[in-house]
């Protein structure tokens, strides 16, 4: 058998080794550790979500307790703002409610207008009052008022970035919930989305002048009405004949004419808490 001679040299022979060896290893790396590195990667990025969905789901958990006690404040503030609203009337409600009033007070009444509502109202403040003050505030400040909801999403996304860099989770601290809430309501300057309708009321009444006045009185502590205006009206002298000379003069009458316009507060407030709770019991029965 003949011999297979070539002329490389030892040199050549060991650079050709080490290229195969070197083939060699690449191909390994390529079909066995590749496929290894790969899936250590995927495994990375499924824990790095898992942390993310655990920070996220701690935060629930721990803001949980803060959003029923939240709610609870919420629908107990709600029903004391209007607990002294009236419901929702329709016009005629409203002239029955207003003719007993006035004859509760021994008064006589002789005209009613009544100008109904067509959808929530846009109260102004009063000019002199705290609320017109910090509205005016508000409109002159020089930068605008950050939005409370905005703040919390980028407060819970520091956090979530903190937590991941390293931080531990334990130590993370969820941002109450009665912040955003007690900013909102801080800054809240209309109110057209209160849902509250106003019926704005003027009602004529004779009587003597001391009960007028005690319903005046009566009608400034009454959280659903708010009086626009109120003037005393001429009232005509009436005749009265003498006995003696059978002449007819003219007196002046022992009542007054008051004219009163009034704003009427009127408001819907749903059952919250017996909407949650109905709802919790229907998914449950679903579950």
């Amino acid at each position: 058998m003949a011999k297979l001679e070539t002329n490389l040299s030892a040199k050549d022979k060991a650079t050709i080794a080490i290229v195969l060896f070197i083939g060699v290893v690449f191909v390994f790396s390529w079909y066995a550790i590749r496929p290894a590195i790969m899936s250590i990667r995927s495994l990375s990025d499924d824990i790095e979500q898992a942390k993310i969905q655990e920070i996220q789901c701690r935060g629930k958990v721990m803001s949980l307790s803060s959003a029923e006690t939240i709610f609870d404040r919420v629908v107990s503030d709600l029903n004391d703002s209007t607990s002294g609203y009236y419901e929702v009337m329709t016009s005629s409600q409203i002239d029955r409610i207003v003719t007993n009033y006035v004859l509760s007070f021994g008064l006589f009444p002789e005209d009613l207008y009544i100008n109904m509502p067509h959808g929530p109202v846009d109260e102004i403040p009063y000019t002199y009052s705290q609320a017109a003050l910090d509205q005016v505030a508000l409109i002159a400040a020089p930068t605008p008022t950050p939005d409370p909801v905005e703040e919390a999403v980028e407060e819970v996304s520091d956090t979530v970035t903190e937590a991941l860099s390293g931080t531990d989770s334990s130590a993370m601290q969820v941002e109450s919930l009665f912040v955003p809430y007690n900013q909102a309501r801080d800054v809240a300057t209309m109110t057209s989305y209160s849902g509250v309708q106003a019926a704005d009321i003027t009602f004529v009444m004779t009587g003597s002048e001391s009960s007028c006045q005690a319903l005046i009185d009566d009608l400034c502590r009454k959280d659903a009405v708010r009086i626009t205006a109120f003037s005393w009206l001429p009232v005509d002298p009436i005749e009265r004949i003498d006995e003696e000379t059978g002449s007819v003069e003219l007196v002046e009458p022992d009542y007054v004419r008051l004219q009163v316009s009034v704003r009427l507060y009127m408001t819907n407030v749903a059952d919250y808490e017996a909407l949650v709770s109905d709802a919790v019991e229907a998914a449950g029965a679903e579950g």
